[in-house]
């Protein structure tokens, strides 16, 4: 009886002791001589040496179970998130309900040879993602199988009767279903198509012969009250093999689907880690929307962010980190439909968001399926201290995991059961394709982490066995580095890291002189005048770009007087950068004089655009939807000059994602400040591309037209 007194006081004070125990350093500091990060580096160690990357893999295969492009499967593996971030220490973790409307359903989907020797060709119940979303229920048997070839044109139909017959194509489908079911009465559409246009420089149909891919049938190709057609999608294999047995006589099919709609929604699930600054945030996401398995895409990200969540807890938990001075905002969600909801009920909270960071697509093998880890820059026009931050983080995990065998056993990032592949990691200039683009149209600073290409991307073949637990692990370090300094900088750490920032920034702009310089000299005697001018706008939009990132700095709390001290400093360089383009032009000859103004480049320097607040998500398609009844010549014109910049950014080996909703990406140049000629002339300097100024002309009237955009004047 004694001892319990004894016991209560060690209680007591150990209670005390942790109580007035000295709150842990800042994890933010001076650039560190050995990492290049302003991490201190026992917190860069700590960052590795907590988080893993096998139990990131866990994750992706408990999700990957799921298909979280149905109402069901994606209820079941947001429940499962909110659980275990619940469990990794979230706080408020919340599911937060999207819009109410029909949500899909199938209980049975079959599609059978019926004879002579009848077989199962493909099933839902053995493969989800073999009968598309959004097919419609039917019962059939013995309905002929026609080939329609890539059907999308009338010409694959001539001769072809497809009324009440199912149309076979290996195009992509949606093409066929307009055409095969809408035009000429087909009841339903089988395709072995599985390569998305985005990611044709990296497969060929015929290259995986066993892969199935993903689609879905739109419902506005269904008229009211009708019914929704069915498409199974089949492997290239199996398509080869009905095509065979076509050439040799017809083919009769059975078909049973069973699905319905019930009214239901899919939810945000959301959470914060709480920082000691109020209305500040760092925002996390990952899409966990996406068929089954959906391994890479993007289970992968879904589960690294509770990896991180987990490791930060735990830091934080045993005094390794202090809480965060920003909230860290943490958020799953169905990709773009979810964020553009999140931004509608979240977008005018009284917080500041002084940055993103987008995880999707994050663990493939790089070896296995021929793939590169990358962090994307922010847009030019969006300059932030996060690419100085990813830039030295990349820098870091590339020296230090180069090689197979790592000396530095501290700052190795592996995984017990991963490969031991060497790091090659990039940044990469702005591409746009997942949420991040949504949180930079905001205003929002956003940086991407994914890796791409990916051979089994959009298809039945994007399996946990191809995604690589070392890799996750990588990933989850890189958003630790990076979000660390984001959520954890303030006052004097943050004007260290406006030093980082200036030191990437000299790096940044002396490629962006590079560039300028060396497309000049490559210029024809008639192309100077116009080459001139491009030199010099792309050396102009670097140095700002570059101003505005040390700018940023200020709002995490850096001196102004040290800060404005760099951003001087870049005054005086960029003067010096723009003499050198002078003293070339000099070297070629005299310059000739600009030819005299057009009316559009009048037209182009007058008009001044202003995004309309509410509207930052309004897309240049859904107007041209509109438009396109009143002013069909001036919509055929823009989508024409993006059809032309799109083909001569892919020959010039842009990715595809670097043009992905061109028209959106050049329209979010729209500051109020910027005329359409400054517009002209950054776009340049981010793609390498002159968009003909009549175009964007039309292009900013259109959206000017459909309530999008306004004039300053």
């Amino acid at each position: 009886m004694r001892l319990l007194p004894v016991l209560f006081a060690c209680v007591l004070w150990g209670l005390t002791a942790r109580a007035d125990a000295p709150s842990p350093p800042s994890p933010v500091g001076a650039v560190s001589p050995v990492t290049g990060l302003v991490l201190r580096d026992d917190v860069v160690r700590a960052l590795i040496h907590e988080s893993s990357g096998d139990r990131i893999h866990e994750g992706v295969q408990r999700l990957a179970l799921l298909p979280r492009d149905s109402h069901a499967g994606y209820s079941e593996a947001a429940a499962w998130v909110r659980s275990a971030a619940q469990a990794a220490g979230l706080q408020n973790v919340q599911l937060e309900p999207m819009k109410t409307g029909p949500q899909w359903r199938a209980t049975r989907g079959e599609l059978w040879v019926s004879g002579p020797q009848r077989y199962r060709v493909t099933s839902h119940a053995d493969l989800s993602m073999a009968l598309a979303v959004g097919s419609g229920s039917f019962e059939g048997t013995d309905l002929e199988l026609v080939d329609v070839g890539l059907g999308a044109l009338e010409s694959d139909y001539v001769g072809k009767v497809l009324k009440g017959k199912v149309a076979f194509t290996r195009g992509h489908p949606s093409a066929v279903l307009r055409q095969a079911v809408v035009k000429h009465g087909a009841v339903g559409v089988v395709s072995s198509y599985s390569t998305p246009p985005w990611n044709l420089p990296h497969r060929r149909d015929g290259d995986f012969p066993d892969q199935v891919g993903w689609a879905m049938v739109p419902q506005k190709l269904v008229p009211p009250g009708g019914r929704a057609p069915f498409l199974f999608m089949v492997s290239d294999r199996a398509g080869r093999e009905l095509r065979a047995q076509l050439q040799a006589g017809p083919v009769k099919v059975d078909v049973h689907v069973a699905t319905e709609f019930s009214p239901g929604h899919f939810s945000i699930v959301s959470g914060v880690i709480p920082g000691s600054r109020v209305g500040e945030e760092v925002v996390l996401s990952a899409h966990l929307d996406h068929y089954k398995p959906g391994a890479n895409d993007n289970a992968s990200g879904a589960a690294t962010v509770l990896e991180m969540v987990r490791t930060y807890t735990s830091l934080i938990r045993r005094g390794v980190l202090p809480p965060p001075v920003r909230t860290l905002r943490v958020l799953w969600m169905p990709e773009f439909e979810g964020t553009r909801e999140w931004f509608a009920h979240h977008g005018d909270d009284p917080v500041r968001r002084v940055a993103q960071f987008n995880f999707d697509m994050l663990g493939a093998s790089l070896s296995r399926v021929h793939s590169r880890f990358s962090i994307t820059y922010t847009p030019d026009w969006n300059g932030s201290f996060v690419n100085a931050v990813s830039e030295s983080t990349v820098a870091f995990m590339n020296r230090f995991n180069g090689v197979t065998y790592p000396p530095r056993k501290d700052f190795r990032i592996d995984s017990v059961t991963g490969s031991r592949d060497p790091l090659d990691m990039h940044m990469d200039r702005y591409s746009r394709g997942s949420d991040h683009q949504l949180f930079n149209d905001h205003g929002i600073p956003a940086v991407a982490f994914s890796t791409w290409p990916d051979d089994g991307y959009h298809t039945s073949e994007d399996q946990p066995g191809n995604v690589d637990p070392t890799q996750l692990h990588r990933a989850a370090f890189a958003g630790l580095a990076t979000v660390t300094v984001a959520a954890w900088a303030q006052g004097p750490e943050a004007l260290e890291l406006a030093r980082l920032v200036a030191v990437h920034g000299s790096r940044r702009v002396a490629e962006d002189e590079f560039r300028a310089r060396r497309d000049f000299a490559a210029a024809g005697r008639g192309e100077l005048p116009v080459s001139y001018q491009l030199a010099r706008a792309v050396v102009r939009a670097g140095y700002q770009r570059e101003r505005e990132a040390l700018r940023s700095c200020l709002l995490l709390g850096a001196s102004s007087v040290q800060v404005h001290a760099l951003v001087k400093a870049l005054d005086i360089a960029e003067a010096q950068a723009l003499g050198r383009i002078e003293t070339d032009a000099k070297l070629r000859g005299p310059v000739s004089k600009a030819p005299a103004l057009t009316g559009a480049e009048r037209q182009a320097r007058a008009f001044i655009p202003r995004r309309v607040k509410g509207q930052e998500l309004a897309s240049f398609d859904d107007v041209a939807g509109k438009a396109g009844a009143e002013d069909p010549i001036r919509v055929a014109a823009v989508k024409a000059a993006l059809d032309a910049a799109t083909t001569a950014l892919r020959e010039s080996g842009e990715s595809e994602l670097r043009f992905y909703q061109l028209a959106d990406a050049v329209a979010s140049y729209a500051n109020g400040q910027r005329s359409v000629a400054d517009i002209r002339d950054a776009a340049y300097a981010e793609y390498g591309y002159v968009f003909p100024v009549e175009a964007l002309v039309d292009l900013f009237a259109l959206l000017e037209w459909g309530g999008v955009m306004t004039r300053a004047r």
